[in-house]
């Protein structure tokens, strides 16, 4: 009986989840990554607005600790990027692959804000209602490659 009845709660849960990123559902998560060939590490949280099952547009705001002159050191370029992205997803069944661009505002610690064009490719996993989360971006401007990766919700 047990069993009968977790097998239909896990059913109605995957059930639910294979509806969440359906036509005007929303995607909510948190991610961390490294900066690849450099030091540095960074942590955002991302949002994403499913305009239907094949587009969606969505923003992060995250923290970027980067070594200076790629070497290790105590000299760190602390930044906020704050970054509106545009996605397309392929139409796939369990994996949702996704590609996308945006534009990036980073504000620096002891430098001006600037700006950046983004470039990204990314993979959600669906577990339901949740989603294991993997991307790689590229900050096309500093010239800066990130590879991460996060948890997430839709609903």
């Amino acid at each position: 009986m047990k069993r009968t009845v977790f097998t239909l709660a896990l059913v109605t849960l995957l059930a639910t989840g294979s509806l969440a990123t359906a036509d005007d559902s929303i995607s909510l998560g948190v991610r961390y990554g490294a900066a690849v060939g450099r030091t540095g590490h960074y942590t955002e949280a991302f949002g994403d607005l499913h305009i239907n099952r094949l587009v969606s547009i969505g923003a992060t705001a995250g923290y970027t600790m980067i070594d200076k002159d790629n070497k290790h050191s105590f000299k760190r370029d602390d930044a906020v990027p704050i970054i509106a992205l545009f996605k397309v997803y392929a139409p796939t069944p369990l994996f949702k692959p996704y590609a996308g661009l945006g534009q990036a505002l980073i504000f620096h610690d002891k430098r001006g804000t600037k700006g950046s064009v983004v470039g990204l490719a990314g993979l959600n996993i669906p577990l339901g209602p949740l989603f294991i989360n993997g991307e790689y971006r590229r900050q096309f401007d500093d010239k800066l490659d990130f590879l991460g990766a996060g948890v997430g919700i839709s609903f």
